[in-house]
């Protein structure tokens, strides 16, 4: 049964195993698992992001709450005439813009102001470093959408080799002047599944037809080299705003009064919105309200400068395991779970580290997910031993229930009852054997039920005077019984107790030869004390909890010497142990009658037998 029920623990524990090394590698796949992986990804990124500087050569215009109050007089409310932007175009044109990029749609025609459309289109004809964006939408009818072939040549729209002619999408364009004066990128918003941005597409794919972002036109044509990949994990700047920022309104006042304005040469521009009322806010992993214009920026700075955070849920997969390993290989072993513990926790305190300083080189080392895989198999873990210990211990009361009195298993396992309990140990103990005299005789007369019947009164009977001595029966032997005092549970008084259990069993038998009408029924008890090996001995089919030695046999010698002289006697040792302990409570129980010198088998010095009676009280 325990081997079945340890195969039973050892597959759970594999079950287990799996169970958590299932959670490390649907990390990827699950969303629930993916936030509970970046509430601690985001916050490095957060701390790394505090400590990167932005690239000089980038400017922000922000058209914010202010602006808009403070261009409503003139310029009237949102949006405003096209011909403020074709103003603000050529004045930033005029202080050395390299490029001016709009985060601003121009997808419908101003039907009050058309001439002010014709203006901006004018304007974006005579300068060729003005950057607008386009959208790709989300089709409801995706029968009815345009087919890219068939879309103006535009540099955001690369065909591959693999591309399908027939290919359609549904993008959102400008309506400003004319196709061959586009530069247009996309700037759809592209967050993971958990809903939060933290990557920028470089370019879209869509069966073969490349379709570029804005920061990646705007890159390309400055001359950055493009990553080869197809999303670039935001390596993001912590201040706010990352880059020198203006106010639209007060740029647009020195365009009105011709001033200039040192601060644009050479400079990158995006043009954009952080004012509330416009919502163009999106959750990253730097705040659940950043605004998109910035993210932009950001991207093209990325780009230019060869930086990206770089994260990979495999890496997390290939440690988790290593780490999930060593701990299945730790708790199925029987080292103590308490060690186990404090070095599965010391490895995921270093894991912590480890992720806190690969930040500094842009590396994202995902802890949270490993470790709750490394929770559940340690939790497991310990459900698995507390079973298998349960279950030994069980074991371990049931066999002891067999052989000791119900009252000492309990005090056993008050004691902490294990298998060490049933290890073979070196200890002094009193033997007792105890044979019935003229059985055969009674076994030839009576039929065989009789026999039984009899024998389990009598075998009932002699038992509880041993268990009520706090003695371990070892075994029966046909009609003999071996029973020892002082193991499992140590006892200090063993050899008195056994021969209290002695005299005992012969009160006990006189009462059961009355009570059955039996004649030439006897029994010889013998008793001696010494040092045993005590333990679990036997097969592995069958085994039990025994004592073997020198003072077993002579114990069995003894009990064959009461013929003709007593019915019970115990040997010297015996008689000096009970007086010991009679010397250090005070007071002796017995009186020990000597009953001359025997010799017996295995040994060349006689053997001093004393009767032992109780002393009257």
């Amino acid at each position: 049964m325990s081997k079945i029920r340890s195969r039973r623990q050892h597959r759970g524990l594999l079950v287990a195993f799996a169970l958590a090394w299932l959670l490390l590698s649907f990390a990827s796949l699950s969303t629930t698992l993916q936030r509970l992986d970046f509430l601690w990804l985001d916050a490095l990124t957060r701390l790394r992001a505090q400590s990167q500087l932005a690239d000089p050569s980038i400017a922000i215009i922000d058209i914010d709450d202010y602006s808009l109050n403070a261009m409503a007089r003139d310029s009237g409310s949102w949006p405003w005439s096209r011909a403020v932007h074709a103003e603000l175009i050529n004045w930033l044109n005029e202080q050395g813009a390299k490029a001016i990029v709009f985060d601003i749609w121009f997808s419908e025609a101003d039907i009050f102001r058309d001439d002010k459309d014709e203006y901006l289109a004018e304007v974006l004809a005579s300068h060729n470093n003005v950057y607008m964006p386009m959208l790709l939408q989300k089709s409801l009818t995706p029968q009815l959408d345009r087919r890219l072939a068939n879309y103006p040549a535009l540099s955001a729209i690369e065909r591959t080799a693999q591309a399908n002619p027939d290919a359609k999408a549904q993008l959102l364009l400008p309506v400003l002047s004319t196709a061959e004066h586009w530069r247009l990128g996309l700037v759809n918003f592209s967050p993971d599944q958990d809903g939060v941005g933290r990557h920028y597409d470089l370019y879209r794919d869509i069966e073969g037809w490349r379709l570029y972002s804005l920061p990646a036109v705007v890159a390309r044509d400055l001359g950055y080299a493009l990553p080869a990949h197809t999303k670039l994990r935001l390596d993001w700047r912590g201040r706010l705003p990352p880059y020198p920022r203006h106010a639209y309104a007060d740029l647009f006042s020195k365009v009105m009064a011709g001033d200039s304005d040192a601060n644009f040469q050479d400079k990158v521009i995006f043009i954009g919105s952080t004012a509330s009322g416009l919502h163009d806010m999106r959750p990253t992993a730097m705040s659940e309200q950043y605004p998109a214009l910035y993210m932009l920026a950001i991207a093209l700075d990325n780009i230019k400068n060869g930086q990206q955070l770089r994260y990979s849920p495999w890496w997390q997969l290939g440690y988790g395991t290593v780490l999930l390993l060593w701990l299945f290989w730790r708790v199925r072993s029987s080292a103590p779970l308490s060690s186990t513990t404090m070095q599965a926790i010391a490895a995921g305190g270093m894991l912590l580290v480890a992720s806190v300083l690969a930040i500094r080189a842009g590396l994202l080392i995902a802890v949270v997910t490993p470790l709750l895989a490394v929770v559940f198999l340690l939790m497991s873990g310990a459900l698995m031993r507390y079973l298998r210990e349960r279950d030994a211990r069980a074991d371990a009361l049931e066999l002891f229930g067999r052989f000791l009195d119900p009252n000492v298993v309990e005090q056993l396992a008050r004691d902490g009852l294990t298998d060490a309990s049933l290890a073979a140990r070196h200890c002094e103990i009193s033997v007792l054997f105890s044979d019935i005299r003229g059985f055969t005789t009674l076994s030839e007369k009576q039929p065989a039920p009789v026999i039984m019947s009899l024998l389990n009164q009598y075998f009932s009977q002699q038992v509880a005077c041993i268990f009520r001595q706090q003695g371990t029966l070892d075994k029966f032997i046909g009609d003999a019984i071996m029973a020892f005092w002082g193991a499992p549970l140590a006892d200090a008084a063993h050899a008195r107790h056994a021969v209290a259990a002695a005299l005992e069993m012969s009160d006990e038998l006189e009462r059961f030869v009355q009570a059955q009408g039996l004649q030439n029924f006897d029994i010889g008890i013998g008793i001696h004390t010494g040092p045993a090996v005590v333990g679990m001995l036997g097969s592995a089919q069958r085994y039990e909890y025994t004592a073997i030695g020198d003072t077993v046999n002579l114990a069995s010698r003894m009990e064959g010497l009461t013929k003709g002289v007593a019915r019970v006697l115990v040997s010297q040792a015996t008689r000096d142990a009970c007086l010991a302990g009679a010397h250090q409570a005070g007071h002796e129980a017995f009186d020990f009658i000597a009953r001359g010198e025997y010799k017996v088998k295995g040994r060349d010095e006689p053997v001093v037998v004393y009767e032992p009676k109780r002393r009257p009280t």
